[in-house]
């Protein structure tokens, strides 16, 4: 934008899939906003339900909507084409279970364009699926004045969640980035990045974001699956802090890392999850960083460490014994 008294093109893309139940609310909250400069890129990543036809009903509906049907690729791969297709100067997120309050955009492009802000970000409240009048609210309290070094760190090092959906982004900090397809995290992996470029972040104290909680019971795959991402993010935040200096945040992001490293091979080698090339990757990282271990590791990770490189067998029976742990408290949850 070469005028800042000029709106700023919001793109906000949604990637649908199985929200046959939810879908409705979502659009609604969207084409009802206070704000009208906007562009919504929605991606239909090959629902089973009758998404596809809701989404179709509401292209007709609105211009400004971009829809975009395609064969069941995951939700990286969905934000990805996402991305390619939007043409705003600035891009939001919204899942297809969750939805916003009418006058989100309207404040945040109030933030993008009196603070100059690359980034706004907002709170959120949390609803479950039996009420969605009742919310709570999730405050982050930042502070504006902080220098900017300092507030662009508090992201990296996990004191304000690396969430995309609570959140603006200039376009430009995404170019050349690629959301990964294939792991759970794919915010907090892309966000490390997305911090680094930027140059001046903002916070708006305003729950606008509305999402939905649902009930799960998480098992030992969906855990692990987890912690893999959760590897993989960090592992990036690392790289990210290593190439742009960020001392600060290096070492946390360095300690992040290698305790998800080390969980993750340690469960993999009781129930194995990880494929071939993932493992190997998993391992050779920890093989390179054994020079450099975190002063922050527990006594626990750096036993586990150690059996992972000398005693493979009291190794996968530390394993096991996190599964059974994991798996007694979790239908104990479950049972209640």
């Amino acid at each position: 934008m070469s005028n800042d008294n000029i709106e700023p093109k919001i793109s906000i893309i949604t990637c649908v899939y199985g929200a046959e139940k939810y879908i409705h609310k979502c659009l609604d909250s969207l084409i009802g906003q206070s704000y009208k400069n906007l562009e919504f890129v929605i991606v239909d990543d090959g629902s089973p339900d009758k998404c596809p036809e809701i989404c179709d009903k509401y292209e007709t509906k609105d211009a400004r909507i971009h829809l975009i049907h395609q064969k069941n690729a995951g939700y990286g791969v969905a934000r990805n084409v996402g991305l390619a297709a939007a043409t705003g100067d600035f891009v939001g997120f919204v899942d297809p279970d969750d939805w916003i309050k009418p006058d989100m955009m309207a404040g945040m492009a109030k933030a993008i364009m009196e603070h100059k802000a690359d980034i706004v970000v907002c709170d959120w409240l949390t609803y479950n699926d039996l009420d969605e009048e009742h919310g709570l609210l999730h405050t982050q309290h930042i502070n504006n004045e902080e220098p900017f070094e300092e507030l662009r760190d508090s992201f990296l090092l996990d004191k304000h969640p690396n969430f995309l959906c609570n959140k603006l982004f200039a376009r430009r900090l995404f170019s050349g980035l690629t959301i990964p397809p294939d792991i759970v995290l794919g915010d907090l992996y892309v966000c490390g990045e997305i911090f680094a470029r930027s140059r001046k972040i903002y916070y708006v104290p305003q729950g606008y974001y509305c999402y939905r909680v649902h009930a799960s019971f998480a098992n030992t795959r969906t855990k692990t699956r987890r912690k893999y991402g959760m590897f993989m993010s960090w592992r990036e935040h690392e790289r990210v802090c290593e190439v742009y200096k960020f001392t600060k945040a290096l070492s946390y992001c360095r300690w992040r890392a290698q305790k998800a490293a080390i969980s993750l091979l340690t469960i993999n080698s009781a129930q194995p999850y990880l494929d071939e090339k993932q493992l190997a990757d998993v391992k050779e990282y920890l093989k390179a960083s054994s020079g450099r271990k975190s002063e922050k590791l527990s006594v626990k990770h750096l036993a586990q460490w150690w059996a992972l490189e000398h005693a493979p067998s009291l190794c996968k029976g530390i394993g096991q014994l996190s599964v059974w742990n994991d798996e007694f408290k979790q239908s104990h949850r479950f049972k209640k």
